[in-house]
């Protein structure tokens, strides 16, 4: 039986905020979940959008879409600090003309408990859950990603997405890349306002060639050069953010947990 992927997401401490402060970040957040639907439109069952209270939801047709959009949205509302739940099962009872809200079945019950661990847990923010004994393995690189990622400054994860933009991390056909240029009205650089990126887009291969036994696909020679250009800063000072903001080493990680999730799942 096909199985598919949900993805849940809570805001932290979100009840201590007065309400203006909840509209405004609802705002915010519900402007980039758009654009991530239309950039992810091939691999959406039904579209993320936010459910009850501060929690937002979707359903996806595989694990790595799932996990490729919580990524991004990290980005996108980065500071904002989320609890994340990914769940991978069966979706039993289906209401065609309804959200993702009114859907049911075994991957809504495995994302809810992947969410609800990771709010009890004080070391994972993003868990994933399929009752395989190899989610462990999928967890810790996640979590890895993740705390890499929580120790950048704004201007290293600002690197981080047009890193993404240039070179997308993606398995098989699953994003519109057109689309990922929609993404740089978010990105605000001082003394650039307008950023223009015309390129065609290559795709960073997730899998591993027959004799290879480690990962280097996410660092792209020229990235540096290409940034700086667009930013009109020296390469060394990118190089050096790049370096300091562990950008590279957390594209690996996500190749990896890309093929973690192929080989076991």
């Amino acid at each position: 039986m096909k199985k598919y992927s949900v993805l849940m997401i809570d805001l932290k401490n979100s009840r201590s905020y007065d309400i203006e402060y909840r509209n405004n970040i609802q705002n915010f957040i519900i402007e980039r979940i758009e654009i991530l639907n239309r950039i992810f439109k091939k691999s959406i069952e039904k579209e993320v959008e936010f459910s009850a209270g501060d929690e937002i939801q979707g359903l996806f047709t595989s694990p790595k879409s799932a996990y490729l959009y919580s990524r991004l949205f990290s980005m996108l509302t980065f500071p904002i600090q989320t609890h994340t739940g990914i769940g991978l099962g069966t979706w039993d009872i289906k209401v065609d003309s309804a959200s993702s809200t009114a859907q049911d079945g075994i991957v809504y019950h495995y994302a809810r408990k992947a969410i609800d661990e990771a709010k009890k847990s004080l070391e994972y923010s993003v868990l994933f859950y399929s009752s395989n004994k190899n989610d462990i393995i999928v967890n810790s690189l996640i979590n890895g990603s993740t705390l890499l990622s929580s120790k950048q400054s704004e201007y290293q994860n600002k690197l981080m997405l047009l890193a993404e933009i240039l070179y997308p991390i993606v398995s098989s056909d699953m994003i519109e890349y057109e689309k990922l240029k929609e993404i740089l009205k978010f990105i605000q650089f001082e003394k650039k306002e307008n950023l223009i990126i015309d390129i065609d887009y290559p795709v960073i291969s997730t899998q591993l060639e027959k004799e290879k036994f480690y990962i280097i696909e996410g660092k792209k020679r020229g990235l540096s050069t290409q940034i700086s250009k667009l930013l009109g800063v020296s390469r060394q000072s990118i190089e050096k953010a790049i370096k300091s903001g562990n950008i590279y080493e957390i594209r690996n990680i996500t190749i990896t947990i890309l093929q973690a999730m192929e080989n076991i799942y």
